[in-house]
C-alpha cells in the first residue's frame, strides 16, 4: 500500500459556536495532539496545533456567537492528519484536501463534513474515482423544507375554507341559490390544499 507523504488542506472552512469550538479543541487533545488556544482582544481564537513537523495556526474569527475559520495548511504527521479528518467530518467542514503519495495525489472534496468527490491526479491527468450528487439534492430538499411559504398558504386556505363552510351552513337555510357557487369555491380550495400538502 502506498505511503502518504503529506496531507495538504488546500481549502478548509469551519463554522461553529463556542461550545463546538471547545469540542473541536478537545478532539485534538484526545488524539494526543499538542493544542494551545489564544483568545484575542476582539474575541477571535487562535488554535495552535503542534506536531513533529511544526505548528499549524487556525484563526477562528468571531461574528456574534459564531466562529468561522478559513485556511490552508500542510500536514506531514499522520496522527494530526487523521485527527483533522475526524474534525472535518464531526464539525461538518467544507474543503479540498490533497493526500499526497509518491507519484500521485488523491483529492477529496468535502461538503458539510461528507466526501462528495474523489479524484486521483497524476502527471498524466485526472481520473474521477467517486462523485456523489446526492448531498446537493438533499440540500435542495432541506432548503425547500425550510421555506415556510407553503405552510403559510396552507394555513390561509384552511382559514378561508372554514369561512366558506360557515357561509354554506348559513346558505342552506337562508340562500340555497348560493350553495352551488360556494361548493365550487370549496372544491377549488380543497384541490389547492391537496396540491400543497402532497
Amino acid at each position: 500500500m502506498a505511503q502518504r507523504l503529506a496531507t495538504n488542506y488546500a481549502q478548509a472552512y469551519f463554522t461553529m459556536n463556542e461550545e463546538e469550538l471547545n469540542r473541536f479543541v478537545s478532539l485534538f487533545t484526545n488524539e494526543h495532539i499538542s493544542v494551545e488556544v489564544k483568545i484575542c482582544e476582539n474575541g477571535d481564537r487562535d488554535v495552535l496545533l503542534t506536531d513533529q513537523s511544526g505548528e499549524i495556526q487556525l484563526t477562528f474569527h468571531r461574528l456574534g456567537n459564531r466562529y468561522s475559520c478559513e485556511s490552508s495548511y500542510l500536514i506531514r504527521d499522520i496522527q494530526l492528519a487523521n485527527a483533522m479528518r475526524k474534525a472535518m467530518k464531526t464539525f461538518r467542514g467544507h474543503g479540498i484536501v490533497h493526500r499526497i503519495y509518491q507519484g500521485f495525489t488523491v483529492v477529496y472534496h468535502y461538503d458539510e463534513g461528507s466526501v462528495v468527490k474523489i479524484q486521483e491526479v497524476t502527471d498524466d491527468g485526472e481520473v474521477s474515482i467517486f462523485e456523489n450528487a446526492a448531498p446537493h439534492a438533499a440540500k435542495e430538499l432541506e432548503n425547500l423544507f425550510r421555506q415556510t411559504g407553503s405552510e403559510c398558504e396552507i394555513d390561509s386556505i384552511r382559514q378561508e375554507t372554514d369561512r366558506w363552510l360557515d357561509l354554506r351552513n348559513w346558505a342552506k337555510g337562508a340562500a340555497q341559490e348560493k350553495l352551488e357557487m360556494i361548493d365550487r369555491k370549496l372544491c377549488e380550495l380543497s384541490r389547492r390544499l391537496f396540491e400543497l400538502e402532497a
